[in-house]
């Protein structure tokens, strides 16, 4: 029963286990709840991210425990968080949580540095944080655009 209850987070409600491209998948899934359940109130953002980062780092670590498998692909609860902080500060418009979720999947694939030196951390922690980076490089370079006047 607790194994299911962690695959079934670590999996972001089983959209990781869709076929072929689980990662694009789960962020997806991350976009339509962050468009539709996203708070304006940048505290409430920021609670949401860390009861996120917790079950992320636990839910991960005990699922791929479990298979055995250092990062399974079917782990996509990483990319919920990693949108999460992509839109910290924003208002999730459609326009804007699409923009998110093209950059942070280009993001997130290309891995610039140091973003793969985070999949070394232990466990769940480097499962989830080099996606929380990535939503981070996302949230500026998003920002960067909305500066000079691009969106």
């Amino acid at each position: 029963m607790i194994d299911r209850f962690w695959e079934f987070l670590a999996t972001g409600f089983y959209s990781g286990k869709l076929p072929k491209m689980p990662g694009t998948w789960g962020s997806i899934f991350a976009a339509v709840l962050i468009y539709f359940f996203w708070p304006e109130d940048l505290m409430l953002q920021v609670s949401m991210v860390l009861i996120t980062f917790v079950l992320s780092v636990l839910s991960s670590h005990f699922y791929s425990l479990n298979l055995g498998v250092k990062d399974p692909d079917s782990v996509v609860v990483d990319e919920i968080i990693g949108m999460q902080i992509a839109m910290l500060g924003l208002k999730a418009t459609l326009p804007t949580v699409v923009l998110v979720l093209v950059i942070f999947r280009i993001i997130d694939i290309m891995k610039p540095p140091p973003i793969k030196m985070f999949e070394r951390l232990p466990g769940g922690f480097g499962i989830t944080v080099d996606d929380m980076v990535a939503g981070l490089y996302t949230n500026i370079f998003l920002r960067l655009l909305i500066w000079r006047n691009y969106v």
